[in-house]
């Protein structure tokens, strides 16, 4: 959701009237917001609430939750006074939590409630930030209030309903953050058009809306949206206006340091983190049981994969790595030295971006962004697998199939077939690059071609070894010797002609429609097998339909040629060509590690991900700590052989049993200095990893 200060200011058509009306009135300092904040942690997972007045009849724990906005503070004094004012109880809570995070802490419930009360006793329960030799910091917390009751003997209680509310998606995220032109104005928030639905069998309860950022960031410029009642499936939309909470001013220039000190914030803590906060609007005497909700806030349709925030540490044992700090080290490898990226990372549905996947010499100049489509070279081949081994599952049910079946039967059956060891590959020999193909198949993957190198004859006595990507058309291409690893295209473009069959699809006996009625149905298959189950609809391998917003490929940054549109290349698609975006891919991959049957079977003792994990499946990399497929595409190269070029790489990172760190890293020039996009992940996510203390 991050957009560059370059960017924006080429692009905003923000007048300095709309700047001063729309900006300048409403920026509120960080001094307006207390300097602490300590609220009581109640139920847990999605149906937790932050209160500060809670009432209980006997000694309990508390789990509390505290803000600090002190620069510096290394911890925080936590004390309860009784009506009298008199201190009863008091300690530490350490570390301080970073400015724009929370941490909780626990005060036992021995600590200061009494093991019985005759009547009600009321307790105030505070926190003051300290720095590190325990000089107070700022303001202490608001009180929150804690009140003991006697415990009585009564008749059951019969609670009303619980609240009913609509759940709360973002349908569009745009910041705008930078400079008014020829001026020393500067300008930073966001706008956001929500949708709410109502997704129960029931209406809604009437509610507030506000957006939370998490982070401190920014704050929405206006009171609670009025929501109504909904009808089950019914749905609004409503836009919200966020801005920048800057930090107080502190010197003779004051706007220019504090949207400095507010930038240097939002780079520190990755942005935003929203959460959409829903109220009760009913009558009072009417309030509902968990009349309060808190929901993290992802735009529509990734609500599934929204369960933990990103500023959660992800952890396996004492080794954790936060994700803010790979999205960090991915922009320091990679801001000012390509044209272009979008990239995701993490378990949580949220992206970043920089630089253009079409430059002005490419009119019109586009931002390159999540939703930005690109050919993904071979991580295509990954694509192809992952519908391959789905279609052959469900296949398999009817009919004599499964991963070691040879694909002789599947082939067209007017290909004069004339070597028995190519009849003979299996489906897993081809996705797995241990069919005994030696050739790199760096040329053109069309049906002839196609046709032409699985109907050639093969040497039984010749031995060739695995060729490079500057080999082209070797004699003996076939090792029928040899099925070790090979990396080939050949592999994954002959999907395109097998997979059709392998559906039960009727052969088109006509030869000069017969390359783009298989080209169409294969790209029919991978959508409905793969993108379609996981709402990324409309998939292709040619760009989209009257938009341009898909990438070209570039030499490099600050290039002024045009670079490559490589176009539609669905007649080649399969080993590499298909069009797709950073959240595309990170949909598959959410749901691939999630194991939630969406895309491939993980249950009844089936779990086809593993599958392709332990047969090596469309990986390049697939050991126990990294699974990784990575591609490159180069085109109109110079006298130097420097080319336009694509660079991608899709991966999962950490153990097989504990929680792994998903990326997605699109790239649309070469890399200033060298390198591509396989490595820039890597190196991200090992220089972030770190020992719990």
């Amino acid at each position: 959701m991050k957009t560059s200060t370059r960017q924006r200011l080429k692009r905003s058509t923000l007048t300095l009237a709309s700047f001063a009306a729309g900006f300048a009135a409403t920026f509120l300092p960080l001094t307006a917001m207390a300097a602490a904040t300590l609220q009581v942690v109640q139920g847990s997972g999605e149906f937790q609430t932050l209160d500060t007045a809670v009432t209980v009849t006997a000694p309990t724990a508390f789990t509390m939750q505290w803000t600090t906005d002190q620069v510096g503070a290394a911890g925080g004094t936590w004390k309860v006074s009784n009506a009298n004012g008199q201190v009863v109880a008091s300690g530490e809570a350490t570390p301080a939590p970073a400015v724009g995070h929370f941490l909780r802490f626990t005060i036992p419930q021995n600590a200061f409630l009494p093991a019985s009360v005759a009547s009600t006793q009321k307790f105030n329960l505070s926190i003051q930030p300290h720095n590190g030799v325990m000089q107070a910091m700022g303001a202490a917390s608001p009180n929150v209030l804690i009140t003991e009751v006697p415990a009585t003997t009564t008749p059951p209680i019969v609670f009303g309903p619980s609240a009913n509310f609509p759940k709360v998606d973002i349908v569009n995220y745009e910041e705008k953050i930078g400079v008014v032109p020829l001026t020393q104005l500067h300008y930073a928030g966001a706008d956001i058009t929500l949708r709410i639905t109502n997704k129960s069998k029931v209406v809604t309860d009437p509610a507030w809306l506000a957006v939370k950022d998490t982070n401190l960031l920014m704050r929405q410029n206006t009171s609670g949206v009025s929501i109504p009642s909904l009808q089950p499936g019914a749905s609004t939309t409503v836009s919200v206006h966020l801005d920048a909470v800057l930090p107080p001013p502190t010197s003779q220039m004051p706007e220019e340091q504090q949207y400095n000190q507010w930038n240097a914030q939002y780079r520190n803590v990755c942005g935003p983190q929203l959460s959409s906060v829903l109220d009760w609007r009913g009558p009072q005497a009417q309030t509902p049981i968990g009349s309060h909700l808190e929901s993290l806030l992802v735009k529509e349709g990734w609500r599934d994969y929204a369960k933990v925030p990103p500023s959660t540490p992800i952890c396996q044992g004492n080794q954790c790595v936060r994700v803010c700090d790979i999205e960090k080290n991915i922009h320091a490898q990679l801001d000012g030295k390509v044209t272009g990226y979008s990239y995701f990372v993490g378990q949580y549905p949220k992206f970043g971006h920089h630089g253009d996947a079409r430059t002005a010499a490419a009119a019109p100049e586009t931002a390159f962004k999540s939703n930005t489509k690109i050919t993904v070279a071979s991580v295509s081949k990954l694509v192809t697998t992952i519908a391959a081994v789905r279609l052959i599952d469900q296949k398999a049910a009817s009919m004599p199939l499964g991963l070691d079946t040879p694909i002789g039967a599947y082939l067209p059956s007017d290909w004069a077939l004339q070597s028995k060891y190519i009849k003979n590959i299996t489906f897993a020999q081809l996705l797995g690059q241990r069919s005994g193909i030696k050739d790199y198949g760096n040329v053109s993957m069309d049906y002839a071609q196609l046709k032409k190198f699985f109907t050639q004859s093969t040497n039984a006595m010749a031995n060739t070894s695995c060729q490079g990507s500057g080999v082209k058309n070797p004699a003996n291409p076939v090792n029928v010797n040899d099925q070790s690893w090979c990396y080939s295209n050949y592999n994954f473009a002959i999907m395109r002609v097998l997979l059709p069959k392998v559906a039960g699809f009727a052969e088109d006996a006509n030869q000069a429609t017969r390359p783009q009625t298989l080209a169409n149905q294969y790209t029919s298959l991978v959508q409905q097998n793969v993108f379609n189950l996981v709402g990324q609809n409309g998939v292709s391998c040619k760009p989209p339909v009257n938009s341009t917003n898909y990438a070209f490929a570039y030499k490099g940054p600050g290039s002024n040629a045009q670079g490559t549109d490589w176009g539609d290349v669905s007649l080649i698609c399969g080993a590499a060509g298909w069009y797709l975006s950073v959240e595309d891919m990170a949909k598959v991959m959410l749901s691939l590690n999630a194991k939630d049957g969406k895309i491939l079977a993980a249950s009844g003792g089936k779990d086809l991900f593993n599958t392709m994990r332990l047969r090596g499946l469309g990986w390049d990399v697939d050991n126990n700590g990294e699974l990784e497929k990575n591609g490159g595409w180069g085109a109109n190269c110079d006298g130097n052989n420097v080319c336009d070029n694509i660079t991608t790489s899709v991966a999962m990172f950490g153990p097989v049993t504990g929680p792994r760190v998903l990326g997605v890293l699109f790239i649309n020039s070469n890399i200033t200095g060298g390198g591509g996009a396989q490595g820039v992940l890597e190196k991200a996510y090992n220089q972030s990893l770190y020992i719990k203390p």
